[in-house]
Parts: C-alpha cells; sequence; structure tokens
C-alpha cells in the first residue's frame, strides 16, 4: 500500500516555510491558495499560513492582491478582526501568517442548524458590526462579506463553559478584496473599471452594477448574513449567480416575518433587517455603529401582552409601542406623518415593513419601536386598578346626587 501523496501545489506536513514555521495539516483551500495549520518554531504557537498557489505566483493581479491583503491587516487591528503575524516572500511564493482561530465558519454552522436562535443570530451579527467599524474605521470596505468569512471561536474547554458557539469571540478574515477608501476618494489597484468582485448572495445592487461602494455595501452584505441566520436562506436564492444579481437589484425579499420563522422574529428585528437590505445605499443604515445600536435594541425589547377580541385576532396580530430614544431610531428612516407621541403599530398582518415605491420595504416611523415588548420583571403600573378607583368615584358621585335629589324632594313637600 502507497502512502497518499499531497496534491500538487500543496505542502507536505513537516515542510518548513523561511525557516521559522512547520506546516501541520491543510485547513482549507481556495482558487488562489491554500491556508494550512502550522507552528511558529521560536515559541510552539500554532498559526494560520495563508500561502498561494506555486502556479499562480507568477500572475501579477494575484501576486498584487495578497500584498494588497497584508497591507490591509496590518491597518486593520481589533478584537474581532483576524491578526497578521507575519508576511513572507519565499521561492516566489507568498505567504501570510494570521493567528489560529480554534473554531469553525459561520457558513459550517449555517449548513448544519440554520435557521439559528435569533438571540444567537444577534449576537453574532453585534461582533461582525463591530468588525466593519473597526475596518471602517480605518478607511477599508471588506466587499466580500459572507458566512464563509466569519470565524466563530470553539468554546473553551473549561469547567463551566458556555456550550454555546459564542463561548468564543467572532472573527472576520480574508480581506483579499477588500478596497480602500482615502476621504472621498475611493482607490484599489487590484480592480479595474466595471470588474465586479465578491459572492452574488451577499452584493450590494451597487456593487453588482459595478459601481463604487462604501461602507454601506458591507452593511446590506451584513443585512443578507442575518437574514440567513434568522430565516435559515438568502434573502435571493436562484438557479444561477446571474439570476441572483438581478434579484439583488430589482426584486424584494420575503419580509422574515412571511417566512416560517414569523412567530420568533420580532417586528422590529424585520425592520432592522430590511433597512440594512434597502436597494439605495441612502436608505440603510448609515454606519455599522448604528446597526448595532438597532440590533441592541431588538435584543432588550419588551414584550406586553394584548388581549385581542377574536374577531379582530385575524385583523390586528400585535400592537407596538414607543421605546424612547433608543437605537431602533435607527431601524427605520423617517417618514413624513409620524404621530407626535411616536406611537405606531405594524401593518394588519403583522410585517414591519410594506413594499414602497423605492424597491425596499417601507418600515415604521422614526421613534416608533417596531418591537414586542416584553413584560418586565417588575410590577407593571395598575392600569386595571385606576380603573377601578374610577368606576368607585363615579358610583360615589351618583350616591350623591341622589341624595342630593331626596334631600330636594323632601324639603320641597314641606
Amino acid at each position: 500500500m502507497t502512502s497518499q501523496q499531497p496534491a500538487p501545489d500543496r505542502l507536505p506536513a513537516g515542510h518548513r516555510v523561511a525557516s521559522r514555521y512547520t506546516v501541520e495539516s491543510v485547513i482549507g483551500e481556495g482558487a488562489s491558495g491554500v491556508v494550512y495549520r502550522a507552528t511558529r518554531d521560536e515559541d510552539g504557537q500554532r498559526v494560520a499560513l495563508k500561502v498561494i498557489h506555486g502556479h499562480l505566483s507568477g500572475t501579477p493581479q494575484i501576486f498584487r492582491r495578497y500584498h494588497r491583503e497584508a497591507a490591509i491587516l496590518a491597518r486593520v487591528e481589533g478584537p474581532h478582526v483576524v491578526r497578521m503575524l507575519d508576511f513572507i516572500e519565499e521561492g516566489g511564493l507568498l505567504v501570510i501568517a494570521l493567528e489560529h482561530i480554534d473554531g469553525g465558519s459561520l457558513e459550517e454552522l449555517l449548513r448544519d442548524h440554520a435557521p439559528l436562535e435569533i438571540d444567537l443570530a444577534i449576537e453574532i451579527a453585534l461582533q461582525i458590526c463591530a468588525a466593519l467599524e473597526t475596518a471602517h474605521a480605518a478607511g477599508v470596505v471588506h466587499r466580500d462579506l459572507k458566512p464563509a468569512n466569519v470565524l466563530i471561536e470553539r468554546p473553551g474547554g473549561h469547567a463551566g463553559a458556555a456550550t454555546s458557539p459564542l463561548a468564543g469571540r467572532v472573527r472576520v478574515v480574508d480581506f483579499g478584496l477588500a478596497k480602500v477608501v482615502h476621504g472621498e476618494q475611493q482607490t484599489t489597484v487590484l480592480t479595474e473599471r466595471d470588474m465586479i468582485f465578491g459572492t452574488p448572495e451577499y452584493m450590494a445592487p451597487e456593487q453588482v452594477r459595478g459601481e463604487d461602494v462604501d461602507p454601506r455595501s458591507d452593511i446590506y452584505a451584513l443585512g443578507c448574513i442575518l437574514y440567513e441566520m434568522a430565516v435559515g436562506a438568502v434573502p435571493f436564492s436562484k438557479r444561477t449567480p446571474i439570476a441572483v444579481m438581478t434579484a439583488q437589484i430589482v426584486e424584494l425579499p420575503l419580509p422574515p416575518r412571511a417566512s416560517e420563522r414569523a412567530g420568533l422574529v420580532s417586528a422590529g428585528l424585520e425592520a432592522v433587517i430590511l433597512r440594512a437590505l434597502a436597494k439605495s445605499p441612502s436608505e440603510r443604515h448609515p454606519s455599522a455603529r448604528a446597526f448595532a445600536d438597532a440590533l441592541r435594541a431588538c435584543r432588550e425589547e419588551r414584550r406586553v401582552v394584548h388581549h385581542t377580541p377574536a374577531s379582530l385576532e385575524a385583523a390586528v396580530s400585535i400592537t407596538d409601542l414607543a421605546l424612547e430614544r433608543t437605537g431602533l431610531d435607527h431601524a427605520a428612516p423617517p417618514q413624513d406623518g409620524a404621530s407626535a407621541s411616536g406611537v405606531g403599530h405594524v401593518d394588519h398582518v403583522g410585517h414591519a415593513g410594506i413594499p414602497g415605491e423605492n424597491g425596499v420595504g417601507r418600515a415604521l416611523p422614526k421613534g416608533t419601536a417596531a418591537v414586542l415588548h416584553e413584560t418586565p420583571a417588575t410590577p407593571a403600573p395598575a392600569a386595571g386598578g385606576a380603573s377601578r378607583e374610577l368606576i368607585l368615584w363615579t358610583v360615589v358621585a351618583i350616591l350623591c346626587a341622589a341624595a342630593g335629589i331626596a334631600v330636594g324632594t323632601l324639603f320641597g313637600a314641606r
């Protein structure tokens, strides 16, 4: 029996890179390179080595892409972005040494467990928002945000560790298609004008059209990811990439609350998702921080149960109450005719967004809390007590009036 030989272009186990890293095994492979699990010889630290395919080492575009990714990672540093440790050019190959994340990708989690619990989906999205805040603050637009490029650390092995995948941090990886933005001018060395880069299921309409992108394109991609986590499917699933990209431009996604998850997705979360998926960048959340604020408001929502007469149950499913000056101000853009009190309700089918003229779900007015409020742990105001007190005083007034009439009649008889 012959031993299995490594595939062409792959480094065998035990191979040393730059005389300081020893290859252990393959983690994954893409069109431009292979990612290896390796050990740094000087201290035994485990690392991930992203190595360009040997047959592509002479391709100028791929060569520049690796150089750009290394330069971008050097400037984008944060707790939710994978950290670059080293950049190596050796024997015609390019190698990026990254911190090793002991865990799996969001793509793997969705493949095995989609749709996710809503609280888990919101928490993952919040940590992705943190990564985007870091990148955007450094003037970098990711342009290829998708579940495969989101890693979730494995839970710790110590006693009492949480069983949730979120026992570790969420990290965003692969900035190979990222775009560097300087002020109002967007520059890139990798791409040419009107070229399209990205993954169709997560591409913003302006990205599909080959137009300039900005941080709001990443907001759209995160909206697609959050939709997929909450519903269990991407907003647009078609037979071909071209059909998917066309749908990103011209079609409206099915509102999350119209899916089988209707009972689990709150009106507020639906409004947040639909705003992120607006066709026009100007109608999306203006920043990753604003997106995060809206998500936190959804997570902290309180539900109030209303008893609706049976005759109205089909017409009115919930009543939305105002949350004063919370992050849900970012969940939907302002609309004309908003009530002064900031209290509103959803449409008759229970959706926070309905199709509008601009091709996106029309969400609730600013200041309207598009959420279901949970009953607070502290005692609620005694609305029933106030009603009983009003009835009691009404009865007293009637008795006093009756006594006055009786006294008047008695004296009149005399």
